[in-house]
C-alpha cells in the first residue's frame, strides 16, 4: 500500500513538473508570437518592396542623415560597382548597388544608383521611394518628398511612401498641413496602419489636427 502511494505521489509531481514546463513553452511561444506581431506590424511599410522600401527616420525630429549599423565592405562595394558598369543597362544591377549603399550609410552613392536605376525602369515605385530615402538622408528635401510623390502617383496604394512623405514634411520642412495631408491618405488605404514603432498612425493624424 505505501509503495503505491509513494507511485501516485510520484507521479502527481511528474505532471505538476510537466504541466509546469508546458505552462513555460506557452509563455516563451506567446512571446515569440508577440514579436512575430510586432515584426508584422513594423513592416506595414517594409513589406511592399522592390528596393528596400524602408521608412525613413524623424520621429525625434532628427535630421535626414542616419547612421549605419554596419560599415561598408570596399571589396563588396567594388565589385557591385563593377558589376553596374559593366551591365550599365541592367536596372537590377544598380538597384544592388543602392541598396548595398542604403543599408551601408552611403545615401550619396545609394542616390546616383537608384537615379540610373528609375532611368532605366521608371516604373517601380518601390524604387523611387528608397531613392526619396537617400535624398532626405543627403538633405535634399524637396528631391525626397517628388521621388515619394512620384512612388505613390506609380501605385495608388502605396503605404511607405506616403508614410515617409509625411514624416519629411513635418520634421525637414515643417509643413504641417502636408504631412496631414499625406497621413490621411495612408489611413484611407489602411485605417489600422501604424509607425515603425508600432503607433497607430491615426493617433499621430488625431495630435497633429488638435
Amino acid at each position: 500500500m505505501g509503495k503505491h502511494k509513494r507511485e501516485r505521489e510520484a507521479e502527481a509531481v511528474r505532471q505538476q513538473h510537466v504541466r509546469k514546463s508546458t505552462c513555460i513553452l506557452l509563455v516563451v511561444a506567446a512571446l515569440l508570437a508577440g514579436t512575430f506581431l510586432g515584426n508584422a506590424l513594423t513592416m506595414i511599410y517594409v513589406g511592399q518592396r522592390e528596393g528596400h522600401q524602408a521608412v525613413v527616420s524623424g520621429f525625434s525630429g532628427q535630421s535626414g542623415t542616419q547612421a549605419s549599423p554596419h560599415a561598408a565592405d570596399s571589396a563588396i562595394l567594388a565589385r557591385l560597382e563593377a558589376d553596374a558598369a559593366a551591365d550599365s543597362t541592367n536596372p537590377d544591377a544598380w538597384v544592388a548597388l543602392g541598396n548595398y549603399c542604403f543599408d551601408h550609410d552611403l545615401p550619396a552613392k545609394g542616390a546616383a544608383a537608384y537615379e540610373r536605376a528609375v532611368e532605366l525602369a521608371p516604373m517601380r515605385p518601390g524604387v523611387w521611394s528608397d531613392l526619396g530615402v537617400m535624398y532626405r538622408r543627403t538633405e535634399r528635401f524637396d528631391k525626397a518628398i517628388d521621388a515619394f510623390s512620384h512612388a505613390a502617383s506609380l501605385d495608388p496604394s502605396h503605404i511607405t511612401s506616403r508614410f515617409n512623405m509625411g514624416v519629411v514634411y513635418l520634421h525637414d520642412l515643417g509643413d504641417r498641413e502636408n504631412a496631414l495631408k499625406v497621413w490621411r491618405e495612408v489611413l484611407a488605404i489602411d485605417p489600422s496602419a501604424v509607425t515603425p514603432t508600432g503607433r497607430p498612425v491615426a493617433a499621430l493624424v488625431s495630435e497633429l489636427e488638435k
